[in-house]
């Protein structure tokens, strides 16, 4: 466990101090937009019924991504962030700017970066085309996270980690059903 009130490396808060910066109103909007829960949901709902109707792996893939997406979320809230107890930027840090409010909770590992590395491996396993997407969508959810100030940038490389890692596990249960065949 490390304690909540130890400082982040030396690199993590310069890389906080280079994205949580003021930005324009519109920029804070799309960054809160990046960060929604709903938001995210409802795009992780289309791009699982996108993979049952395009995808060669049909529903199983859907399914894949739906489940990924808890499993990384429960195993990051439930699991990691209660084990390492560190403090959000927004709470340890008087500079640091939160335009959205801190938030409650831990810090580490940042969950929305885990739920979306996690489908985004799904769905590029699933349609290598959806790459470029599900990407930019990762991308722009672990920016908004830092710039956001709830985040620092090791927490959502931890949710990268975590997210990738759980996906990883799934499709390759998924795939054992074609290694393993009944008689």
């Amino acid at each position: 466990m490390i304690p909540s009130g130890a400082m982040p490396p030396p690199l993590d808060l310069q890389l906080l101090r280079l994205v949580n910066r003021e930005g324009s109103p519109s920029l804070d909007h799309l960054m809160a937009a990046a960060s929604n829960r709903y938001l995210l949901l409802a795009v992780a709902g289309g791009m699982a019924v996108y993979l049952g109707l395009r995808s060669p792996h049909r529903w199983l893939a859907a399914v894949l991504l739906i489940v990924a997406v808890g499993a990384a979320d429960l195993i990051s809230v439930r699991v990691v962030k209660p084990a390492v107890e560190r403090s959000r930027p927004c709470q340890s840090l008087a500079s640091v700017r939160a335009p959205l409010g801190c938030g409650s909770g831990q810090s580490f590992p940042s969950a929305h970066a885990a739920d979306s590395a996690a489908a985004a491996a799904v769905a590029i396993w699933a349609a290598p085309a959806t790459a470029p997407f599900a990407l930019a969508v990762v991308a722009l959810v672990s920016v908004s996270r830092v710039y956001l100030g709830v985040h620092y940038p090791s927490d959502v490389v931890a949710g990268w980690v975590l997210g990738a890692a759980v996906a990883a596990a799934l499709i390759t249960l998924a795939r054992l059903r074609y290694a393993v065949r009944v008689r």
